[in-house]
């Protein structure tokens, strides 16, 4: 619209647009058409307030594979201060999106249509910027952007690059920052920086962090100039050395740019898994794998040409502890022994993993043996039918790269960690969100878990080390180091599923409790615990070796494990009983109870007691509402208890409503640090509105305040030592929260041991 007009009005229109965007209040956008110009509201936010999004300028090189991991791991941490993030592409590939919008939109399982997150295709970028049509451009990508901003609180825009690259790309880059209202983020690639960073042999003797810093100074010279804040820069694929954090960050100083942090080059995001072979040669499976997702992000660590006989393949092939890893062996598909004898390798309990095998000739095996291959139940080993030759066939995969993608969930999961791990988000955060509190919600709740896991680390006992769930959850807890693990069962059962499940789990600790050297002290401890029940010493040995809940409840009794988390196979009676008999109650607490964290999209809520206690009595009531707060304050949460019942106040009687006024005022003398309310209907308890009406215009801290979901638990309470019970329905994510939860409630359970002696029975007191 704006090409209507001469260059001079064009000029006062676009300063008028711009002064809008960088948050003059509210401002104007002009439409010319014909003899009228009418004006539009235009609905930035102010950036007195904050900034609505963040753009992604990567200061050489365009977007290419490396720089995903910087995208996803920015995303993944923004995610937790803003719910609803979205994202955005000012250029992309094609009009449905490219490949960096699609990742995006499954990894974090976005709603919009992959059409919505682009704004232009490369060819009509490149049309418009050599016909000089930028205002042309700019127009267009900012009516698309704002298609996918009015669906978001926050936007994520990542920047790329036109052909021919150079300082005329920075400076589109940054306009359209400017056009869109957004702050940058500057990201720069080390290795393209610097040439051949994988060659370098003395980078402590090489000076590469001017080179790198001084690609990232010329963007934020461009972007100053147009007048888009710098939040900070991020630097990746650096080298492994000790002066790298120290000198980047002198160096940016020096120039006056923010340092973020620094992403160092990683093999495991520059590995090559199956899948990306099986990209490579545009083949697919030809029989089906059990877990699919699994199979096929393996990684690989070599290529096998197999064109001689078995015996000496097997020869060539290394043997690896993690099985994660394996080689790809390529042979032609009349090979039938080869096959079958790879196959058997890959079931047995052999250390020599095989990640695929690559059938060469375009054709399946002999029929005989193919139709015996494609009866048979699912594997775990892929098997690929490349359509060209075996030269062909591994002059191809000579070249292969390694992608991050939806399928390469470990990658994924590597680049976030990565980013958790060196990025500096206080920064980013306080540049964008200064006036703007950040709300608590799941995904934020489960960092901060995660995170004080980590700096925490408790030993946590798995009875059902045989469960696949089980053995899953405990790959990704001790890949993320959120705790150390013992799994109890048979070695050699457990051993076997992890390889079936491509598990790495040798950084766990398994203990049967058959041939477990300890399992005679436990049996010991079991008898003076229970004697007075009646029970032996030869039947405590019994159920120790029979009952795994009852021998990880004797180690944390004991002190070899800080807390246990069962229930993915057995029934809550059969993990809580042993607990209670054996590690019984905290001094004063008349009854153990559990608590859910219910994760809503503003903020994380406690309900106690939702899985144990069915009608507890008042003073049973006023302990869980004090464990319940005191747990909430352990997992970082202000605790406002609101005691719920069906009335409000005195709006009604009855022997319920009884209780929950007397459970009210016990609480509230045994702990008048704590704010505590009731009785409360739901409604008053969350919406202030209603809490107001039914309160009677009597002021509350809590009514009206406790909400506005994820919900992880139940998180058992009032116990010696933290016990936690799955549901038999659990999914792997659920068994990893509640075992980072349990780790959490250990750490936080000998804290207060330290601070505080023994309190007197709750109950007495009260009394």
């Amino acid at each position: 619209m704006l090409r209507a007009v001469g260059k001079k009005v064009r000029r006062v229109l676009r300063e008028e647009l711009l002064a809008g965007l960088q948050g003059r209040g509210l401002g104007r956008i002009y439409d010319a058409s014909g003899t009228g110009v009418r004006k539009h509201g235009w609905g930035i936010s102010s950036r007195e307030t904050h900034t609505n999004s963040l753009y992604i300028h990567h200061t050489i090189g365009g977007v290419g594979r490396d720089s995903v991991a910087v995208t996803v791991g920015l995303l993944h941490s923004l995610e937790r201060l803003q719910p609803g993030i979205g994202y955005f592409r000012p250029i992309d590939q094609t009009t449905i999106g490219g490949y960096r919008s699609k990742l995006i939109k499954s990894v974090f399982k976005m709603k919009d249509d992959p059409a919505i997150m682009q704004g232009v295709t490369q060819d009509r970028a490149y049309e418009l910027v050599t016909n000089d049509k930028i205002d042309d451009l700019l127009e267009e990508v900012l009516k698309a952007y704002e298609a996918c901003r009015v669906k978001h609180d926050f936007v994520v825009v990542e920047g790329t690059s036109l052909r021919g690259g150079g300082d005329d790309t920075v400076t589109l880059n940054a306009k359209i920052a400017q056009t869109l209202g957004s702050s940058a983020l500057l990201v720069t690639d080390a290795g393209i920086a610097c040439g051949k960073m994988d060659k370098m042999k003395n980078w402590d003797g090489f000076d590469w962090e001017k080179r790198v810093v001084n690609n990232a100074k010329l963007s934020d010279l461009v972007f100053r100039r147009e007048h888009v804040d710098v939040v900070g820069a991020i630097v990746h694929r650096t080298p492994q050395t000790e002066r790298k954090d120290k000198l980047l960050r002198k160096v940016f100083e020096e120039m006056k740019i923010p340092f973020v942090g620094a992403l160092p080059e990683d093999s495991v995001l520059r590995s090559v898994q199956v899948q990306d072979v099986a990209k490579k040669l545009e083949a697919g499976l030809l029989y089906p794998v059990e877990d699919e997702e699994v199979a096929m992000s393996t990684e690989v660590t070599q290529y096998l040409v197999a064109t001689e006989q078995l015996s000496d393949l097997l020869r060539h092939l290394p043997r690896y502890v993690d099985p994660t890893k394996g080689s790809i062996v390529i042979t032609s598909a009349n090979r039938v022994d080869i096959l079958l004898g790879l196959i058997h390798l890959h079931e047995s309990k052999s250390n020599a993993n095989i990640a695929a095998v690559v059938l060469s000739g375009g054709k399946p095996p002999p029929r005989e043996v193919h139709e015996l291959l494609k009866a048979r139940n699912s594997g775990t080993l892929p098997i690929i039918l490349s359509p060209q030759m075996t030269f062909e066939t591994a002059s191809a995969l000579a070249n292969v790269e390694g992608y991050i993608s939806s399928k390469t969930p470990l990658k994924v999961e590597r680049a976030q960690t990565l980013f958790d791990d060196n990025i500096n988000m206080k920064l980013i955060k306080d540049a964008m969100f200064q006036e703007r509190p950040v709300r608590m919600n799941s995904k934020l709740f489960q960092h901060n878990l995660f995170t004080r896991a980590k700096q925490c680390i408790q030993t946590i006992v798995l009875p059902e080390g045989e469960e696949p769930r089980t053995l899953q959850a405990a790959g990704t807890v001790l890949r993320r180091g959120l705790c150390n693990l013992i799994l109890l069962g048979d070695r050699e059962k457990i051993e076997t599923l992890a390889k079936q499940f491509r598990v790495d789990i040798s950084q766990a600790r398994i203990v049967d409790p058959r041939d477990c050297p300890e399992t005679e002290k436990y049996a010991r401890y079991f008898y003076e615990s229970r004697k007075h029940k009646g029970i032996t010493l030869g039947q405590a040995h019994n159920i120790l070796i029979g009952d795994v809940n009852y021998f990880g409840t004797c180690m944390v009794a004991e002190g070899a494990a800080d807390g246990m988390v069962s229930g993915a196979v057995h029934t809550t009676a059969n993990t809580v009983r042993p607990a209670l008999q054996l590690i019984k109650t905290l001094p004063g607490i008349p009854v153990v109870s559990s608590v859910f964290f219910m994760c809503l999209p503003g903020k994380v809520l406690v309900y106690g007691d939702c899985a144990i206690n069915s009608d507890p009595t008042s003073e049973e009531l006023a302990a869980i509402a004090i464990a319940s707060a005191d747990t909430a304050a352990a997992f970082g949460i202000k605790p406002r208890v609101a005691m719920l019942s069906y009335a409000t106040g005195d709006s009604n009687k009855g022997p319920l409503i009884q209780k929950v006024i007397d459970a009210t005022a016990i609480a509230r003398k045994l702990r008048p640090d704590l704010l505590i309310e009731g009785p409360l209907q739901y409604d008053a308890a969350v919406d202030p509105v209603i809490a107001k009406t039914k309160m009677k215009g009597a002021e509350s801290e809590v009514a009206g305040k406790t909400t506005g979901a994820v919900a992880m638990g139940p998180l058992l309470q009032g116990l010696r030592k933290p016990v936690n019970d799955l549901s038999r329905g659990c999914t792997v994510p659920d068994i990893v929260t509640t075992i980072a939860l349990t780790a959490v409630q250990a750490a936080a359970m000998k804290e207060t041991a330290k601070r505080e002696t023994p309190k007197e029975n709750l109950v007495a007191s009260a009394a």
